[in-house]
């Protein structure tokens, strides 16, 4: 009977001294950012200004960003890791309906940038950081861009979600 116990007991430590903690990023945890842009008044550019039924798409992507058109004026999207550029287009007035006077404009951004992947944990992986932060507004031949100006603010790091990244004037 002490042989069954014994035996018992050393199967119990076995599998009691294999579990391990899951691993589990835990919400609190730093991961990628994604870029913050806030969007301003052209003719007055200390003023907050929205963008009517806004929406943001990837380029070579078939989704939309957003899943509701609202007048947005601070926005978060997220920038590719596994490449140095990322090129978005921003859709004003998208998705009006037919009997809508409003039209839609879309205009196109291009990101550039370094990435710098920096060790979270086993749990977390890794996490991208974005450095020497450029953004391009590609101007339009007819003139009918809605964004006017782009200003990338310094550092141009992309480091956390706290700060603003970028400012569109429009």
């Amino acid at each position: 009977m002490k042989k069954y116990t014994l035996f018992t007991i050393i199967i119990a430590l076995l599998f009691t001294s294999s579990c391990q903690k899951d691993d589990i990023c835990p919400e609190a945890t730093q991961t990628t950012p994604k870029l913050v842009i806030e969007f301003f008044d052209i003719e007055n550019p200390e003023l907050s200004k929205s963008v009517s039924n806004l929406n943001v798409i990837a380029e070579g992507q078939t989704d939309y960003y957003f899943e509701t058109t609202e007048d947005l004026s601070t926005i978060t999207i997220p920038l590719n890791t596994a490449q140095d550029f990322t090129n978005y287009t921003f859709v004003r007035n998208y998705d009006v309906d037919e009997d809508s006077p409003l039209v839609t404009n879309e205009d196109q951004i291009q990101f550039s940038y370094a990435v710098n992947l920096e060790y979270v944990n086993r749990a977390c992986s890794y996490k991208a950081e974005f450095l020497n932060f450029n953004a391009v507004l590609i101007i339009e031949t007819d003139e009918v861009n809605w964004i006017k100006a782009i200003e990338v603010l310094q550092p141009n790091e992309i480091l956390d979600e706290e700060d603003t990244h970028l400012y569109i004037y429009h």
